[in-house]
Formats: structure tokens, sequence, C-alpha cells
């Protein structure tokens, strides 16, 4: 395999800023843990207390949103070619939603 037709997906120019800004969070977490410690939980507070109802509301009207589209005639909408199978069944499918939900879970409350 020739080496031109191997392209990286990583895009430059969002992947610096956000490695920059990572690094320096670990380190500045790192140096002092307790003043870390102080200045995310007021962040939390902060988030909680001020966009906590936002965050309610949000997720209440993307839930409606989401199971009228399912029982409305989009719902039906195949995606994919049409002579498609799926291709994987819906248990198997069931199951990687719920790892992915339940690995979302451990990462939120770890």
């Amino acid at each position: 395999m020739k080496n031109e037709n191997l392209r990286s997906t990583i895009l430059m120019p969002v992947f610096i800023p956000t490695a920059i800004v990572m690094i320096l969070l670990v380190i500045g977490a790192s140096v002092n843990p307790q003043l870390a410690s102080g200045l995310f939980e007021q962040v939390l507070v902060f988030t909680t207390e001020g966009f906590g109802w936002f965050y309610m509301l949000a997720t209440a009207l993307f839930l409606i949103f989401i199971v009228a589209l399912a029982f409305s005639p989009y719902g039906s909408i195949k995606l994919g070619p049409d002579h498609g199978d799926a291709q994987y069944n819906f248990i198997e499918w069931f199951a990687m939603l719920f790892s992915a939900g339940y690995g979302i879970a451990l990462l939120f409350y770890g």
C-alpha cells in the first residue's frame, strides 16, 4: 500500500488546541491537587445550580422529539440501501447500546 493513499482522520486545528488544554489540565491538577479539586468543585456547583434546569429540559424535549419521530412516518425510513440487510440482529444491537450506556455511566460516576 502506498503512503500517499493513507490519510489521517485527525483534524489538526481541532486536535492541537484540545490536546494542549488537556495536557495543561493534567499538569495543573498533578502539581496542586487540592487547588484543582476546589476549582473543579466550584465549576460543578456553578454548572449544576445555574444550568441544571436546562439539562433536564433539554433531555425531556429530546426524548419527546425522538419518540414522536419514531411514531411518525419518518420512523419507518430505512437507513442504508434499500436492498441491504441489517448487519446485527436485535439482541446484538441491544447489547452494544447497553454496553455503551453502561460505559458512559461508569465514566460519569467514576
